[in-house]
């Protein structure tokens, strides 16, 4: 609902908040309908800022506001927004009548190919523009100082002022000001948006530095980069000197203790450099005849029988000798044929399976090799499935997707359909990463791939993989950064609800922040509640306001934020401090909640167990009305972290 006249009466009811203390604090900022309105909304919702599109009346009532460089006004509008900003308005906008009513002028016409500021300003190509002039406080210039980005006080009003729209003309906003997305909403004073806390977020500890091993650090940097599993590399072990292994243990008891899930990271054919060492019977063997060791793995000829157990024996004791929440079993592929000395596999195994020469039916090999792909990863899941306390583990299967560039995808034995099939029958979840040959095609390509993906599982069953690494030949970055990241974590996470995101190790600080708001990306902030796919933690709209219902229900509030399902709802804040207890994170699928002074009710779904955080220590449990023993861990980070069962469940805390 976009009228005025109904923006102030429902201020409470918005789902971000800010710190500011103008009377509109906390409804998301408006856009101004227009054929790029819809690029403007995606580029601050992937920054973590609440905002729509709506029309002139929507954005005048209102303080902050964005007019797209291709919004048509008449000169009477134009006169409305001018004496809007004066009056305490903040706006940004390229629109060039607009930035002349308002006094900012344009200089002739010059080629722009670089920037002085890289951070917020970066050309992938030259681009013809007439930068800004006037009484303004520069942002960023060309690399003859022409001004490309500014802001100016217009009397009690301000200004941001792009000389060239970074959503326009066909742009989805990373590529000319990567930043200048966060930079505008903050001018603006915008609401912060939902969050979702939902990443699975890869880890390998053995090549972080030391003091970024410690596992409380691990676990609060993953905490703050939105995780709810941290996939944990699983070949830090069985190292010839014990004091090399990696202390698997004190990482999960410290991402337990923030609400966090623990799955194991296994990578086949590579099984640990000392299996690698002991057998070098089980190398497998590339076209030339020489081992196979490939960037960084060392692979095992999982084909032969006897080598396949020695694998499962030392994934056994890695499986079960810790308390993982589940095993991911990622990349269980075959090195493509681009060059002889890493194609694989020759191993005497596979090519007595095959059966005859390869270099005589090349065709009938690649079928060969993809066949013999989908077939391990169905032996490696069944394996897993047999284990002590199977049940107790989720199971995913990372796979080279094949859709966005079948070549690639074939080139490594990757029939995702197939594959999909095979994870479906070990009850496993799919993740789907797109191969590196397509890492340069922009940050909106998981537009294509999500819902090919979302269609070969049932919901909740498959995920994207983002890949934030260094990008050989890339422009304008080496690895994905600012909006181009923001903006494909939430082209990922739109369709499936979340995605999996390597690395910990390779994606910065900033970035890492930027998560959680960037994976909600794709659910609606309204003036009056949410509406999305996924369940998101939406913040109150003033530090007062503790006490939260939605769709009329009483809600578990924690600390001025709170657990939204997914769907459609009506969101109400008010004043005061919450009613009872409150949820801080959830890593299952939340349906519903509520609370009374003394009780929490949850009915959820999950296929691991499933770590709550609440802010009150709990004193009993009920699961479908019985009792049921209590596990509670104290959270670093303040409130007390309760393991609940797995499946389709109503859950009832006593405090």
């Amino acid at each position: 609902m976009r009228r005025a006249a109904l923006l102030f009466a429902f201020l409470f009811l918005a789902t971000g908040c800010g710190s500011s203390k103008h009377p509109a604090a906390g409804l998301p900022v408006v856009v101004l309908q227009s054929p790029t309105a819809p690029s403007w909304v995606r580029l601050l919702r992937s920054a973590g800022y609440a905002a729509h599109d709506g029309d002139l009346a929507s954005l005048l009532a209102r303080t902050g506001g964005v007019v797209p460089a291709d919004a048509v006004l008449g000169a009477h509008d134009r006169s409305r927004v001018v004496s809007w900003v004066r009056n305490g308005g903040r706006l940004a906008t390229a629109n060039d009548a607009l930035l002349h009513d308002l006094g900012v002028g344009r200089g002739p016409a010059a080629s722009v190919s670089a920037s002085r500021s890289p951070q917020l300003a970066t050309w992938t190509r030259p681009l013809s523009l007439r930068p800004l002039s006037g009484t303004l406080t520069t942002v960023a210039t060309s690399q003859d100082g022409g001004v490309l980005l500014a802001t100016a006080t217009e009397h009690a009003g301000a200004l941001v002022a792009f000389a060239v729209d970074p959503a326009g003309a066909g742009r989805a906003g990373y590529e000319l000001f990567p930043h200048a997305a966060a930079f505008t909403a903050a001018f603006l004073h915008a609401p912060v948006g939902p969050k979702s806390f939902g990443a699975e977020v890869f880890v390998d500890p053995g090549v972080l530095p030391p003091g970024a091993r410690d596992p409380a650090h691990m676990a609060d940097r993953l905490k703050r980069g939105g995780a709810r599993v941290a996939e944990i590399a699983g070949w830090n072990y069985d190292f010839n000197d014990p004091a090399n292994d990696y202390d698997y243990a004190a990482l999960i008891k410290a991402l337990h203790a923030r609400g966090i899930l623990a799955y194991l990271w296994l990578e086949p054919p590579f099984v640990t450099l000392r299996l690698w060492q002991d057998h070098p019977e089980c190398r497998e063997k590339t076209k030339t005849g020489r081992d196979a060791m490939v960037d960084w793995r060392s692979l095992i000829a999982l084909e032969d029988p006897a080598c396949f157990a020695l694998a499962t024996q030392s994934w056994t004791r890695i499986v079960t000798s810790v308390p993982w929440d589940g095993v991911n079993v990622a990349e269980l592929y075959f090195e493509p044929p681009w060059k002889d000395a890493n194609y694989t596999p020759f191993s005497h195994a596979a090519l007595a399976q095959f059966g005859h020469d390869p270099a005589k039916d090349p065709a009938g090999f690649v079928r060969f090799r993809t066949a013999l792909v989908t077939s391990l990863n169905r032996r490696v899941l069944a394996f897993l499935n047999g284990l002590p306390n199977a049940k107790r583990r989720a199971l995913e299967l990372t796979v080279i997707d094949d859709t966005l560039d079948p070549a690639q995808g074939q080139a490594v034995g990757s029939n995702v359909r197939q594959l999909a099939a095979v994870a479906q029958q070990a009850g496993a979840s799919l993740i789907v990463e797109d191969p590196f040959t397509t890492w340069t095609d922009g940050p909106l390509r998981y537009d294509r791939l999500g819902p090919h993906v979302a269609s070969l599982m049932p919901a909740g069953d498959a995920l994207l993989d983002v890949n934030v690494v260094d990008r050989k030949g890339a422009r304008p970055t080496p690895k994905m950064t600012g909006a181009e990241l923001s903006l494909a974590l939430g082209s990922a996470a739109a369709p499936l609800g979340t995605v999996a995101l390597y690395s910990l190790g390779t994606i910065g600080a900033g970035d890492l922040a930027s998560v959680p708001g960037a994976l909600a990306s794709s659910v609606a902030t309204t003036d009056l509640g949410t509406y999305g796919r996924q369940a998101v933690t939406v913040t109150s709209p003033t530090p007062a306001a503790g006490r939260l219902t939605i769709d009329g229900i009483p809600w578990p509030a924690a600390n001025e934020t709170a657990i939204v399902p997914a769907g459609n709802h009506l969101l109400k804040w008010s004043s005061g401090a919450a009613l009872g207890p409150g949820i801080a994170s959830f890593t299952g699928e939340l349906a519903t909640a509520r609370i009374a002074k003394t009780t929490l009710e949850l009915r959820y779904f999950s296929r691991p167990e499933t770590l709550a955080v609440v802010t009150q220590k709990p004193r009993l449990l009920r699961i479908d009305d019985a009792s049921t023993p209590l596990q509670v861990q104290v959270d670093p980070a303040g409130g007390f972290v309760v393991r609940l069962p797995r499946g389709r469940h109503v859950a009832l805390l006593g405090f």
